[in-house]
């Protein structure tokens, strides 16, 4: 494809590389219009003689055409794409689930002229039930690609898995929720942390099933978590006070009732007394102060993973530092 100046009369057949308007200015040809007899007979009515237009050559594929076929080439079952207009198609997730992006292979798309594909940050939830479904968006440039660039991105898209993959969240998963604090505050506690948890579970198709109250000391945490994580998919332990230390009560509790601690402190902010164990077959989120509200943080960041039953280690967690501040602190 190639931009010219053409005289109006010489026009048809090729495509109006910029908006027209009337002597009212209001458009009345729109770019990207393949000009026919009667739009070459608007340009001259309207006083031009000659006009800025893209000539194609001969292998060239037209921008929605060649939106929808990489589209498709991007698509899975979990996706679903919109309607193309200007070379543009959006990439929707069908059901609520974590999206997982292949960096490499997006800078490789990215790189061929003229098509450009962005996509929500990786970790993002998306779905119908969530603040966005939205994935991606695909975008053509110019007004046609060579079909030799379309097939280098095709044979970079095609490929599975998908350079944009979404990881369904399991439907009905059971979580607990042990409550630490002196007795006097245990109302509090419950007011300040049942409601946000249960909202957040939700979201994620989960359900809050078991919520236990108990003293802040090693002997009472020790036993209602070890109950608590014989019958739910994951524990949650949320406090009057924040875990301060690996040392801390929580986590000396946890210990002793069979848990491995293997995280204490995450680069994220809100987030940072995140705490991470693991009983043989339940994980443990010690919930920072921050999960007392709905405001994103880095309970939001774990959470989906724990519920689709990934183990995160102390590095997995380090690696959140990138990107980690979540609120500005100042």
């Amino acid at each position: 494809m190639r931009l010219e100046e053409r005289a109006v009369s010489a026009a048809r057949g090729t495509i109006l590389a910029h908006n027209v308007a009337d002597n009212e200015g209001r458009r009345v040809l729109k770019k990207g219009t393949l000009l026919k007899e009667e739009n070459v007979e608007r340009l001259a009515q309207l006083g031009h003689s000659k006009v800025m237009v893209a000539v194609l050559h001969e292998d060239d594929v037209l921008e929605d055409e060649a939106a929808l076929a990489l589209a498709a080439a991007l698509q899975t079952d979990d996706l679903r794409q919109t309607r193309v207009t200007g070379g543009r198609v959006n990439l929707a997730a069908k059901v609520d689930g974590l999206l997982k992006v292949d960096a490499d292979r997006l800078l490789e798309l990215n790189i061929i002229p003229g098509i450009t594909l962005a996509t929500v940050p990786p970790g993002t939830v998306v779905g119908p039930r969530q603040s966005t479904a939205q994935v991606a968006t695909l975008k053509i440039i110019p007004y046609a690609v060579p079909r030799d660039d379309l097939e280098r991105a095709l044979a970079v898209a095609r490929p599975r898995p998908g350079i944009v993959e979404l990881r369904p969240l399991p439907v009905g998963r059971r979580a607990a929720l042990l409550l630490t604090g002196e007795s006097a505050a245990h109302e509090k506690v419950y007011a300040d942390f049942v409601p946000p948890t249960r909202t957040r579970l939700e979201r994620l198709g989960a359900a809050l099933v078991w919520i236990e109250a108990v003293p802040q000391e090693v002997a009472a945490i020790r036993q209602a978590a070890k109950r608590l994580a014989a019958d739910a998919d994951l524990l949650i332990v949320a406090g009057q006070t924040s875990i301060m230390d690996e040392d801390d009560v929580t986590p000396r509790a946890l210990r002793e009732a069979g848990a491995e601690v293997v995280v204490h402190g995450a680069p994220v902010e809100p987030g940072n007394l995140l705490s991470l164990a693991y009983f043989p077959n339940t994980p443990v989120l010690c919930a920072p102060g921050c999960a007392r509200g709905l405001s994103y943080n880095v309970v939001d960041i774990v959470l989906p993973h724990l519920l689709l039953g990934d183990r995160l280690e102390r590095a997995d967690v380090a690696a959140l530092g990138l990107g980690g501040l979540l609120v500005k602190t100042s």
